[in-house]
């Protein structure tokens, strides 16, 4: 690939050991705070937490608890000091030198196929800050940010759904992220009461529907399918995020597949992008992070720890969106 910034390898060290034919679908659901997620009936979410982990995950220094910084972590690899995205509105040059984990790994293997789909457009087009995946990818019209209110937000991001779940049922999709994006929103405009709730509950049905298409695939019990759910940030009480608070940095991912297990919780928004490429053979060296399982870091937080500071430290976007 010209102009990589990762020297690719398949070293077996790097490699992760799958019998079947490796498939991987990633869902990022936008500003759910940890504690509301607790709060929150998730059983799609439950279920992959018990075949796997659901951890807290501290947004690294290196980036503000910002969408933009973090999708582009999560995208790329690298942190904010070398992707430059600082925030939603500008596309730094920087950037568009590291390719997101779909377009490396087409790099990697041609043969294979994969998707992007997300309710927020930069994720996946050329606007504001975006398109923060390099492949570009689906994205629902109209945009939801014109009306950036509740319903809007609801039928993206069940747009995102049907589509996506019609795709990873029918098609060969090695590695696809999907995204939504209505709980950040709900929590921007209303705070993280009740309507937060149900909105985490919301995007917990669309995960499902993802899961339920994975079910129904004919080839199923000849594929290893390893499920990765994160968010980027937290939130405020009254909604809100961009400082220092731990709500606003405590985030969370689950993940289940091959090799992991409850104990594989020591892990990093940047730990995606080498992962998910190792499960297909490729190590990314010069990525900051690693694959699942090779960081010896301790837990930030659990579900049953103690109470979250919600003060606001400094100004920041709780008027905001993202």
């Amino acid at each position: 690939m010209d102009g990589c910034p990762y020297e690719l390898s398949s070293e077996p060290s790097t490699v992760v050991d799958v019998m079947n034919e490796p498939h991987v679908l990633v869902v990022g659901i936008d500003g759910v705070r940890f504690d509301s997620l607790g709060a929150a009936a998730t059983p799609a979410l439950d279920r992959i937490a018990r075949e796997g982990f659901l951890t807290p995950v501290r947004v690294h220094e290196k980036n503000a608890t910002i969408s933009g910084p973090v999708w582009a972590t999560v995208a790329t690899g690298v942190y904010a000091d070398r992707h430059r995205v600082t925030g939603n509105s500008h596309h730094p040059v920087e950037l568009s030198a590291f390719q997101d984990f779909t377009e490396v790994l087409r790099a990697a293997r041609p043969e294979l196929q994969t998707m992007i789909a997300a309710s927020w457009h930069p994720l996946a087009t050329r606007t504001e800050c975006g398109p923060l995946f390099s492949s570009r990818g689906w994205v629902p019209m109209p945009d939801p940010e014109e009306a950036n209110d509740a319903d809007s937000w609801v039928r993206a991001d069940d747009a995102v759904a049907e589509y996506a779940a019609r795709r990873l049922k029918t098609e060969n999709l090695a590695i696809s992220f999907v995204y939504f994006g209505e709980a950040d929103v709900e929590a921007h405009n209303n705070g993280t009461g009740a309507g937060y709730i149900s909105a985490i509950e919301r995007c917990d049905s669309r995960l499902n529907a993802l899961l339920e298409a994975i079910e129904a695939r004919p080839n199923r019990h000849d594929e290893d399918w390893t499920i990765i759910v994160l968010t980027d940030h937290g939130h405020l009480d009254a909604g809100g995020h961009g400082g220092e608070t731990d709500v606003e940095r405590t985030a969370w991912m689950a993940a289940s597949g091959t090799g992991l297990s409850s104990g594989s919780t020591a892990v990093n928004h940047a730990d995606i992008f080498p992962h998910t490429l190792a499960i297909f053979g490729v190590a990314a060296r010069g990525s900051d992070g690693v694959p699942f399982g090779a960081r010896q870091e301790a837990r930030h937080e659990t579900l049953q720890g103690p109470r979250l500071n919600t003060a606001p430290a400094s100004p920041h976007n709780a008027a905001g969106s993202r």
